[in-house]
């Protein structure tokens, strides 16, 4: 910002939140975006910006592994699921390790893009995903 390589952007609901983007970045279409599953961390800045998650996706993640199990929606350690540019759904995944296995404990869909006629093949895409996600988090 200081050295004028971002411009302030204004988005309506934002209240306070400030916001930057580069010129080009504000130019340019977004291509390829649409079809790409992102399995997010809890952790991630996208999620734990609370405010600025749900101002640009509507979804509100909270970390439940301090809530007790009866109170919490998703689970114990939930991950959102980014399709495109909307999230879709919250995983509760926990790592065997031992036995050198990826244990879904719950699967949430969330939000409009989830909606039920089209969960078949966005369901398909996402476990994909997990496939590949599967082999990053044990390594192999």
């Amino acid at each position: 910002m200081r050295r004028g390589e971002l411009v302030p952007v204004a988005l309506e609901g934002a209240g306070k939140l400030e916001h930057w983007a580069r010129p080009e970045t504000l130019e340019s279409a977004i291509e390829g975006a649409s079809g790409l599953v992102h399995i997010l961390s809890p952790f991630d800045p996208l999620i734990i910006q609370r405010k600025r998650t749900e101002l640009f996706f509507g979804y509100g993640h909270r970390f439940e592994a301090y809530v007790p199990r009866e109170k919490r929606r998703f689970g114990y350690f939930a991950l959102p699921v980014l399709d495109g540019s909307d999230i879709v759904a919250a995983i509760d995944l926990k790592t065997d390790r031992q036995r050198h296995k990826l244990l879904m404990q719950k699967w949430n869909w969330v939000g409009a893009a989830a909606a039920r006629g089209a969960r078949k093949e966005l369901k398909r895409r996402i476990e994909d995903e997990l496939h590949r996600f599967e082999q990053f988090q044990l390594g192999e």
